[in-house]
């Protein structure tokens, strides 16, 4: 497999500006979910904080725009779903008008949310413009000449096609990789994310460090190619993470992703640019950077080499993973990133929400029964079950479900936490509660958020 090539011969990288796009950002800022900005102070001390304008924001807050739909056959967890989301900001970054935005988005939303959102977004482009845009249009305008320059003397499209070739992604020139910026009022660091096609990155217009949020937007539009990977690199991918017999192998193969993005991006790209490597941290997250880093000496090979990853490469990734981070599984910042909950109390979720916040998947479900049970054990990841309702009957489920469980004794009227490896190679938890407060129970079981 590879790259598919129909007239262009090199990938197109392009930079640009999305008046609508900044419009539904600053709108987003100006709700009450969001945190306090200097966007929403500058919108409050304005003339248009008046009911015309608040009326819309309520509304805007009301509005149910989020579905997504999966692809059938994929091994789980790699392949991302779609969101309207997604598709309905890649059409506000290619629309030249509202009008044109309602034409490519007719049919992804019900119209009746479509018109509304349309709505708020033409009735604050001027907000925008007068409050935002128009007093910084100069420096705007040069951060983008200057962003757009980069690319171009960097040849970052060089290393998009370097990326392909190792991730063995399918990809056609044609559709270029379109990089949206928004010009930030805000002091601070940067934003990025990429999906589709497309990245977004919010970056201050006093920021100069160009090489850093390049090589991060990169990272972003890894995830991209990784995801693009064909049905049958990811069914082999994944045949070599099961065909391997070390028991870190699946929690080594959830971190891939992240650790891959990571060393390419942070990585390799930044000593492209730099003639250097970073020499802090690549990633503000001690697994996926640790693990970036330890791969990067074989990373750059490869793509030095123009090889895509292979069984050798899954061989050897996950041999790093075990000589060098053998204790991770037995750490809960590690193992609930990946994490399926399932509790007869939804209020057990904000627990995991609030001191868990990293969660690359995660699934959750309430109440405990034989279906969701099922369900639950399809997913290779971390998967927790808090009973506290009809304890004796669900206690019972549990161990029927989970062969692994067959030799399980306990006493249902005693409060306890189960921890057992799973056939997966994943990590199966199991909370009886009674009377006590979750939090206590489960905080006095795992001192230091580590499973014994």
């Amino acid at each position: 497999m590879g790259n598919i090539v129909f007239g262009q011969a090199t990938p197109q990288i392009h930079i640009k500006y999305s008046k609508l796009l900044a419009t539904y950002d600053f709108v987003q800022k100006l709700s009450d979910y969001y945190p306090d900005n200097k966007s929403k102070e500058t919108f409050k001390a304005s003339k248009y904080n008046v009911a015309e304008y608040t009326d819309l924001l309520i509304q805007f807050d009301t509005l149910h725009m989020v579905e997504s739909y999966h692809f059938q056959g994929y091994p789980s967890g790699q392949k991302s779903p779609v969101s309207t989301t997604a598709l309905m900001e890649r059409n506000l970054i290619n629309a030249s008008s509202i009008e044109e935005f309602k034409r490519l988005s007719f049919g992804i939303i019900p119209n009746t949310e479509l018109l509304a959102f349309s709505n708020i977004l033409s009735r604050f482009e001027p907000v925008y413009d007068a409050l935002i845009y128009q007093p910084n249009k100069e420096k705007f305008e040069e951060k983008l000449k200057s962003l757009d320059d980069y690319v171009q003397n960097t040849h970052l499209a060089d290393y998009f096609e370097t990326g392909l070739k190792f991730y063995n992604a399918i990809w056609d020139y044609s559709v270029s990789i379109d990089i949206a910026i928004i010009p930030s009022i805000s002091d601070g660091g940067f934003t990025a994310n990429a999906f589709l096609n497309n990245a977004v990155s919010e970056v201050p217009l006093n920021f100069a460090h160009n090489d850093i949020l390049f090589c991060v937007l990169m990272h972003e539009i890894f995830h991209n190619v990784y995801d693009w990977q064909s049905l049958e690199v990811k069914k082999n991918i994944e045949s070599w993470f099961l065909a391997n017999p070390s028991p870190n192998s699946q929690y080594a193969y959830s971190l891939l992703n992240e650790a891959l993005a990571t060393a390419m991006g942070n990585g390799y790209i930044y000593e492209g640019i730099n003639g250097k490597t970073e020499k802090d941290q690549w990633y503000n997250m001690k697994y996926i950077d640790q693990m970036a880093q330890a791969i990067y000496p074989m990373v750059k090979e490869y793509a030095n080499n123009k090889k895509p990853i292979d069984n050798h490469f899954i061989d050897a990734y996950i041999k790093t993973y075990d000589e060098n981070f053998p204790e991770w599984t037995k750490e809960l910042d590690h193992i609930l990133t990946y994490r399926y909950i399932l509790t007869d109390d939804e209020n057990d979720f904000s627990y995991f929400i609030k001191n868990y916040r990293y969660a690359n998947q995660s699934a959750y479900g309430t109440p405990i029964n034989q279906n969701s049970l099922d369900k639950m054990k399809q997913r290779p990841i971390t998967k927790i079950i808090i009973v506290s309702q009809k304890n004796e009957i669900k206690l019972e489920w549990i161990k029927n479900t989970f062969p692994e469980l067959k030799n399980w004794t306990y006493n249902t009227k005693k409060e306890f936490i189960h921890t057992t490896d799973l056939a997966d190679k994943t990590k199966l938890i199991v909370v009886n509660r009674i009377n006590s407060n979750f939090k206590e129970l489960f905080e006095n079981t795992f001192k230091n958020k580590k499973l014994d």
